[in-house]
């Protein structure tokens, strides 16, 4: 790569597309609540355009399906289109033959929406994963199914694999290989901590993030962002979470559009497809 650029990826779903809470919102209420995506990634599209950055849209075909506009003006504004899944089902909680429907019945209905190539995806909750839940058998379905690259690998214990390498890298299935972009993370004493999205990217100081990313970049390796429109809603709905759910949630949460202009400006961004271009 002559220059580094990092890639900036947004998770299309709505403030009610929370992992878990099914005995609290199930999906079966999803299409009686208001939806929020709109104006939240309107929000993002302004600050990519005044920053003239291009980036990665993980569409959950949920949201494709109920607002195809929404989609539209992603795509029409220049940002490329990834998967998401459908459901929003964490893979380790689906059969393959499940994920193989809901992975290409997201596809279908991106692809129908914006007319172009769907080549990434990220699962929900990074649920591609080794040792309890084992859903590594994911990532052959993935390539089987024409996608070239995946983020659903995170070097985290808990919801990753802590052994998982921080940096891009290539995975060879039977049926081709793909190319992984792990989020960012920072290595501690403690291990690995999640500072490239969500609640890291809000409450860790800005200084570890930036540093972290800047040591990568010396490498020539680019650093994944990850953000998700509820982020960018000052007041979102309230619904009876657990202490932990809020915090992930709620915590710090008028401070991402703040970080996010900081890394516009501190950093060079694209889209994952921009950063490798045909090399996909």
């Amino acid at each position: 790569m002559r220059k580094v650029l990092n890639a900036i990826t947004v998770d299309v779903e709505d403030w009610f597309h929370i992992c878990n809470i099914e005995t609290i919102l199930p999906p079966s209420e999803w299409d009686r609540c208001e939806s929020r995506v709109e104006k939240n990634v309107t929000k993002i599209l302004e600050i990519l355009s005044k920053h003239r950055v291009f980036g990665t849209f993980f569409v959950l075909g949920y949201v494709a399906r109920r607002l195809p506009e929404v989609i539209k003006m992603i795509a029409e504004e220049g940002h490329e289109i990834a998967s998401h899944g459908f459901g929003h089902t964490q893979v380790y909680k689906m059969t393959p033959d499940e994920f193989n429907r809901d992975l290409t019945r997201s596809k279908r209905v991106i692809q129908e929406v914006t007319g172009g190539q769907v080549l990434g995806y990220r699962a929900p909750e990074w649920s591609i994963r080794r040792g309890r839940g084992n859903s590594l058998w994911a990532l052959p379905i993935l390539a089987a199914n024409g996608f070239r690259y995946d983020s659903s690998i995170a070097p985290l214990r808990i919801i990753g694999i802590p052994s998982a390498s921080r940096k891009p890298y290539t995975i060879q299935t039977d049926h081709g290989k793909i190319e992984e972009f792990p989020p960012l993370v920072k290595n501690t004493w403690v291990g690995n901590v999640p500072i490239g999205g969500g609640w890291g990217l809000r409450v860790f100081p800005y200084g570890m993030i930036r540093k972290a990313m800047g040591e990568l970049n010396c490498q020539g390796i680019p650093a994944v962002i990850f953000l998700h429109p509820s982020e960018f809603d000052p007041d979102p709905p309230k619904i009876p979470l657990p202490v932990s759910k809020r915090f992930v949630c709620h915590g710090k949460i008028k401070s991402t559009e703040e970080r996010l202009e900081r890394l516009m400006v501190d950093f060079p961004f694209g889209a994952i497809r921009e950063i490798y271009g045909d090399s996909l």
